[in-house]
């Protein structure tokens, strides 16, 4: 394992794929956070069957900002690829690339479980949502603009969504010896290498907002101190606009929630970033063993990339120890 191994880095898709997406088309004037989701996505708007009638009323009141910061009123995670997938043996077929579309479909029509904007419940619904309506609002797929628009400009090659239908990243080298294998899943009945493991991203053939992201530890580096770079406004060309990045990374002011817009920030107390590091920072956890935090003040930049997963999930407790403790050590270090 070295600084080029490739990790699944799961959940930082959020952070740093739809949530810069969305900070571009904020900065070009393309979309708006204020503008309603129901307008991008239609379908958004239709009740579902068993929700209540206040909440289905809410639904045209969710914006933009409710889905980056988890306040959309959406739950939490449905399992979709069950239903998307239940005719297939897992172990023997790719899904079909139908199956992107339903899911999309499914999370359009999830009933809400609370009023938007009352609070914040951490959601991949929301992200898979965003991720739709990006593509829709730039035309092209999620892995495309992530690659032309983010990872192609820096020089990364060995950063983006391995795509089932397209499955290798763009310019690597040799990726059956390079990637960090997570789980035996007991539902695709294979030890996982290479290939995304959250199931609904995997579902909608390996691209989604929420999750699906590969990349090493170098590369986030490069892209960790890019966005620094655009935080000081001296990037040229910029990754992304300086204000624009700066409001995103501002507390979205839910209450009780440390939730940016498309990112977290570290807990007063009891967090997974730790205790050293400034509560202003900003980060993102990822349920394989990865996590990325960015202090924009010290410039400071801590990615941890691990498999936890691997061969299988046994103390989770073990990694929530390990992982304050780590970033209190790499910040003790630094002060010495």
């Amino acid at each position: 394992m070295g600084r080029d191994t490739v990790f699944d880095t799961a959940s930082l898709t959020k952070a740093l794929v739809t949530s810069l997406l969305v900070m571009q088309s904020v900065g070009a004037g393309r979309l708006q956070l204020t503008d309603r989701v129901a307008d991008w996505l239609p379908a958004f708007a239709s009740p579902a069957s068993d929700e209540p009638a206040a909440l289905s009323r809410a639904r045209e009141s969710v914006r933009v900002f409710h889905l980056l910061c988890h306040a959309s009123g959406l739950p939490a995670h449905r399992p979709f690829y069950e239903k998307v997938l239940a005719p297939l043996p897992y172990t023997a077929h790719p899904p079909p690339a139908a199956a992107r579309e339903r899911i999309v479909e499914m999370a359009l029509r999830e009933p809400l479980v609370f009023e938007p904007g009352s609070r914040s419940l951490y959601c991949d619904l929301g992200f898979i949502l965003l991720g739709a309506l990006l593509e829709k609002l730039q035309g092209a797929r999620l892995d495309v603009l992530a690659e032309q628009r983010l990872f192609a400009p820096l020089g990364l090659r060995s950063t983006g969504f391995r795509a089932l239908d397209r499955p290798w990243l763009p310019g690597a080298v040799a990726p059956e010896a390079g990637f960090a294998a997570t789980e035996q899943c007991p539902v695709r009945g294979r030890l996982m290498a290479g290939e995304v493991h959250d199931q609904n991203a995997w579902a909608m053939t390996g691209v989604a907002g929420h999750a699906g992201l590969f990349a090493p530890c170098g590369e986030l580096f490069t892209l960790a101190h890019a966005l620094l770079a655009a935080y000081r406004g001296d990037a040229s060309p910029g990754l992304v606009d300086r204000d624009v990045l700066r409001s995103f990374w501002q507390p979205a002011g839910i209450p009780g929630s440390t939730w940016r817009l498309g990112w977290d920030g570290p807990a007063p107390a009891g967090s997974q970033a730790g205790r050293r590091l400034d509560r202003k920072a900003v980060g993102h956890l990822g349920f394989t063993g990865t996590s990325l935090w960015i202090d924009p003040a010290r410039e400071i930049v801590m990615i941890l990339l691990t498999n936890r997963l691997h061969p299988q999930l046994r103390d989770p407790e073990r990694f929530r120890v390990l992982r304050p403790a780590l970033h209190d050590a790499a910040l003790e270090a630094l002060e010495e």
